[in-house]
C-alpha cells in the first residue's frame, strides 16, 4: 500500500485512502476538493461529497469552505502558509484564472453537494420521484419505534391469543413479552442479513401425551403429599441435591433439608392447580423423578420409592419432548417475525406516505437494481463527476452497494477515505465485510501514515504493541500500518507520565475489584 500523496495523486478512477486518526483525512478531503476545482474545472455542485452523520457533514461544509477561501486568499497574495495551496500556487502558471476560478466556486457554495449518504439518497429519490416510485409529498420520519411496537404486537396477537396454554407458558418464560421481538429487530443493521439455522414450520406439537400424564400427577398429588415428603427427607439422600440436614441459619428450629423439600412441596402445589399451564415445569421438579432420585441416593442405600415419582418420571420426560418442540416453533416464530416485520412496515409505510432513514437507502437501492436503474445512474454520473466519501469505515452492504453501482464505471472519480480498524464497529451500523469487499476489489490503494495529533511517544508506544502480533485485527484484509510522528514533542512542555500505561488485573479483581488490586505497567519506548 503506497503512502497517499495528496498533491500528486491522480485524479480519477476508484480509490481507497486508509488512515488512522489523526492523520489528516478531513485535510486530504478538502484538498482534493480544491484540486478538483482547479485541475478539473468542475463546478461546486459536481462534486459529491459524502459522510455519515449531521455534525460531520456540518464540519465539512465549514471546513471545505475555509480551504477555498484561504486558497483564493493564496493565490491573490502569491503565496500561503498551508504546504498544499502554496505547492499549487507555485504549480500554475495563471494564478489570477485560478483564484477567479476559486472565488466563482466561494460564490456558488451555497449548492455544494456535501450529505449524509441518507440525505443524498432522500435528494435523489425528490429528484427522480417518478424513477423511484415515490409520492412528491412522503414525510421522513426520525423514528420508527411506535411502528415497530405496533407490528409486533400484531405478531404477538396472531402468535399466542388462541394458542394453547401450554406453549403460551413455554414463550413467556422463553421471551417475556412483546418487548423481546422488538429488541430481535433493532439488532438487526442491515436488510441482507442471512438468518440460521433455516427452519421450516415443525408440525403442531401433539399436546395430549403431557397433557394426560399432568393430569394424573395432579390426581395423585392430594393423597401422596406427606408421603412424598417423608420419602425426600430420607437421609440416603444426597445432601448437595436435597439439601443438608443439619439447621438452618436463618430458621434453627429447621433444617436446611426441611426447608428446601417444603418449597419443592409448594412448587408441586401450584403444578397441580387447575389453572397452571403445566409448561415450564418449575425449577427443580426433576428432583421428584424416580430417576434422579435413584441417581442421588448415597452408595449401600435404599432408594426411596413411592408411585408419586414414577407418575413424575413420566410427567418430566413427555414435558422434555414438548419443550422440545415447542422450542423448534419458537425459533421459526423468531426466524418468521423479520419477514412479517418487513412486509408490515413496509405495508404501513406506504399507507401513511412516510419513510424512515434507512427506507431511503433501501428505496434507491432497489431503484438501481430494477429496469429503470441504467437511466438513473446515467443521470446521476453526469451530475456527479466525482464523489469522496469520508468515514468509509463506517458504510455497511447497502451504502456500500449503492456507492459501488453509482461509481464503479472506469470514467468515474471516487475517493473513499477511513479507517479500517474502525470497521468493527457493527452498534453504530459499520460493516467489516463491506471495507474488506471494497479494498479488495479496488486497485489504487492508498495510506495516510503521519499522524499529526499524537505524542511521539505514543505513536511509538501504539506500533509496538501492534507490530508484536502477526494479525491484530483477526483478518488478513486489516494490516496494521505503523504510523509516523509528524511533529516532535516541544522541549517547553515534556510529558510528565509515560506515553502509554496497561494495567495487568487478576482475573478475581472482576469478581470483586476490592479483593485485588491491578498491576500498574508503563510501556515506554
Amino acid at each position: 500500500m503506497k503512502p497517499f500523496d495528496l498533491l500528486k495523486a491522480p485524479l480519477g478512477g476508484r480509490n481507497l485512502i486508509e488512515a488512522s486518526a489523526g492523520t489528516g483525512k478531513t485535510y486530504n478531503i478538502e484538498g482534493l476538493f480544491i484540486r478538483l476545482v482547479l485541475e478539473l474545472q468542475l463546478e461546486i455542485d459536481q462534486i459529491l461529497v459524502l459522510t455519515f452523520t449531521n455534525a460531520a457533514t456540518e464540519e465539512l461544509k465549514t471546513r471545505i469552505r475555509n480551504k477555498l477561501v484561504l486558497a483564493r486568499d493564496g493565490f491573490a497574495a502569491g503565496g500561503s502558509a498551508d504546504p498544499l495551496i502554496d505547492s499549487l500556487i507555485r504549480t500554475y502558471a495563471d494564478q489570477e484564472a485560478a483564484g477567479v476560478r476559486l472565488q466563482e466556486a466561494l460564490v456558488d457554495f451555497d449548492q455544494a453537494a456535501i450529505f449524509t449518504i441518507h440525505g443524498f439518497c432522500q435528494r435523489i429519490i425528490h429528484e427522480n420521484a417518478f424513477e423511484t416510485h415515490n409520492l412528491f409529498d412522503t414525510e421522513l420520519v426520525s423514528n420508527q419505534s411506535h411502528l415497530v411496537q405496533e407490528v409486533v404486537d400484531d405478531f404477538w396477537r396472531e402468535i399466542f391469543y388462541a394458542a394453547p396454554p401450554e406453549w403460551i407458558g413455554y414463550a413467556l418464560d422463553q421471551v417475556k413479552g412483546p418487548g423481546y421481538f422488538v429488541g430481535l429487530l433493532n439488532k438487526v443493521k442491515t436488510p441482507d442479513l442471512k438468518l440460521v439455522p433455516d427452519v421450516s414450520d415443525p408440525a403442531r406439537a401433539d399436546l395430549q401425551p403431557f397433557r394426560d400424564a399432568l393430569a394424573a400427577l395432579r390426581k395423585a398429588w392430594p393423597t401422596s403429599r406427606e408421603a412424598v415428603i417423608q420419602a425426600l427427607m430420607d437421609p440416603a439422600l444426597n445432601a448437595n441435591m436435597y439439601g443438608r440436614m443439619k439447621a438452618s441459619v436463618n430458621q434453627p428450629h429447621m433444617s436446611e433439608r426441611a426447608l428446601k423439600i417444603i418449597g419443592l412441596a409448594e412448587a408441586m402445589d401450584h403444578l397441580a392447580q387447575p389453572q397452571s399451564t403445566g409448561l415450564p415445569l418449575f425449577a427443580n421438579f426433576e428432583n421428584f423423578t424416580a430417576a434422579k432420585l435413584a441417581r442421588a441416593t448415597k452408595k449401600k442405600h435404599a432408594t426411596p420409592e413411592h408411585d408419586f415419582f414414577d407418575l413424575c418420571d413420566i410427567v418430566f420426560t413427555r414435558g422434555e419432548q414438548l419443550q422440545a418442540a415447542f422450542e423448534q416453533s419458537l425459533i421459526y416464530q423468531k426466524i418468521r417475525l423479520f419477514d412479517f416485520a418487513a412486509a408490515e412496515l413496509r405495508k404501513r409505510k406506504n399507507e401513511k406516505n412516510i419513510q424512515y432513514f434507512d427506507d431511503l437507502l433501501l428505496t434507491v437501492l432497489t431503484v438501481l437494481k430494477n429496469e429503470n436503474g441504467a437511466q438513473l445512474i446515467a443521470g446521476i454520473r453526469r451530475r456527479y463527476r466525482a464523489a469522496l466519501v469520508d468515514e468509509f469505515q463506517d458504510t455497511d452492504s447497502v451504502q456500500y452497494e449503492i456507492l459501488t453501482r453509482l461509481f464503479s464505471d472506469e470514467n468515474s472519480l471516487l475517493f473513499m477515505i477511513g479507517d479500517p480498524k474502525q470497521s468493527i464497529y457493527s452498534f453504530r451500523g459499520a460493516d467489516i465485510f463491506s471495507y474488506m469487499k471494497a479494498a479488495r476489489s479496488t486497485e489504487a490503494k492508498f495510506t495516510l501514515l503521519k499522524n499529526w495529533r499524537s505524542e511521539p511517544g505514543l505513536i511509538t508506544a501504539v506500533n509496538t504493541l501492534f507490530t508484536g502480533v502477526a494479525k491484530p485485527f483477526i483478518f488478513d484484509g486489516i494490516p496494521f500500518e505503523e504510523g509516523q510522528p509528524a511533529r516532535q514533542t516541544t522541549k517547553d512542555t515534556p510529558l510528565k507520565a509515560p506515553p502509554l500505561r496497561l494495567w495487568d488485573l487478576d482475573a478475581d479483581w472482576f469478581e470483586d475489584p476490592k479483593s485485588s488490586s491491578g498491576q500498574q505497567i508503563h510501556l515506554e519506548v
